[in-house]
């Protein structure tokens, strides 16, 4: 597994949606995930792609 960190609003912007949508998807998983302030890492990184599936990749790449 690679070191995979990032910010909640980055994986928000992969999938195309704003930040509070996004911690609406991840209500049926939040306690699993332990969510902080603090940057998400790897193995929550993870849990969310398999639980939401990983973004396409048009919307990846207009996100960059």
């Amino acid at each position: 597994m690679n070191k995979l960190v990032k910010t909640q609003k980055e994986i928000a912007i992969e999938y195309g949606v704003c930040r509070s949508t996004f911690r609406k998807w991840l209500k049926p998983i939040e306690n699993k995930l332990k969510l902080s302030r603090r940057p998400l890492l790897s193995w929550q990184v993870e849990m969310i792609y398999e639980f939401l599936d990983k973004p396409e990749q048009e919307v990846l790449a207009e996100a960059s």
